[in-house]
């Protein structure tokens, strides 16, 4: 561990500059895919200043690339099924925590990256919906992304799974994805904030970062209309791979 984030960082400090460069990436990603930062910022953060306050530091960058975002997406999110995702993700939450305590995390790492990989064998063969999920299928999505980030603080693979899995195009699958993150990551927030987890040298550390991280942002959401709908399918394929492989290094 190189340092903790203190009220006011020095800017030319390594673990400062290897985190905005970090950032930067990560919104980037953020802003073309709709998921994948924290994937990117949480293993580092939490090696740099420790798992407490890398995650919280995390989710405060992930509000700050994705708010910016939203204006331009919210025509395209389909909040009915957003609505039931995260129903169903409230629900799911205290049952991934409940197992957190219940269970081995090494099997667990080990069960999620097989489920995650399998998922990812599947979309590349080509498996998708028939028509619209049902709302079975919706109900079943949302609270498989609870329990994961209940368990493990993962609640992206199940609903980038479902939104791939279907016929949406890219810029729907990136608009509903963009605008659910939001919720979990505010939702998390506010969970973090009421157990003392963000405290203000976190706040300030986060103040500092957004910049890099939201013009990663900016760069990415620049960057998605030139791209084609194979290119931003494969890429999120990619991005599940990274998150089945990281959570196995965590």
């Amino acid at each position: 561990m190189l340092a903790s984030p203190a009220v006011m960082p020095d800017l030319l400090t390594a673990s400062f500059l290897i985190s905005a460069a970090v950032a930067c990436i990560a919104g980037m990603v953020r802003g073309f895919a709709g998921f994948g930062a924290a994937m990117l910022m949480t293993p580092i953060f939490s090696a740099l200043y420790g798992p407490a306050a890398g995650v919280a530091l995390c989710l405060l960058l992930e509000i700050a690339v994705a708010l910016p975002l939203l204006p331009a997406v919210l025509r395209l999110v389909d909040w009915r099924r957003i609505g039931l995702l995260l129903l169903a993700a409230a629900v799911g939450v205290p049952f991934g925590n409940f197992t957190l305590t219940q269970v081995e995390p090494e099997p667990m790492r080990w069960a999620i990256s097989a489920i995650v990989l399998s998922a990812v064998v599947l979309l590349a063969s080509g498996w998708r919906f028939r028509g619209q999920p049902r709302t079975a299928t919706t109900l079943a999505a949302g609270a498989s992304s609870g329990f994961l980030n209940g368990l493990s603080g993962m609640a992206g693979p199940p609903i980038a799974f479902y939104y791939l899995a279907g016929h949406d195009t890219a810029a729907h699958v990136r608009a509903n994805l963009t605008t659910y993150f939001v919720f979990v990551d505010l939702a998390a927030i506010a969970m973090f904030a009421s157990r003392g987890l963000i405290g203000w040298d976190t706040g300030v550390h986060g103040l500092l970062l957004a910049p890099a991280v939201m013009l990663g942002g900016v760069l990415g959401e620049r960057l998605f209309p030139l791209a084609s709908e194979r290119f931003y399918r494969r890429l999120a394929l990619a991005l599940l791979v990274g998150v089945a492989l990281g959570s196995l290094m965590l």
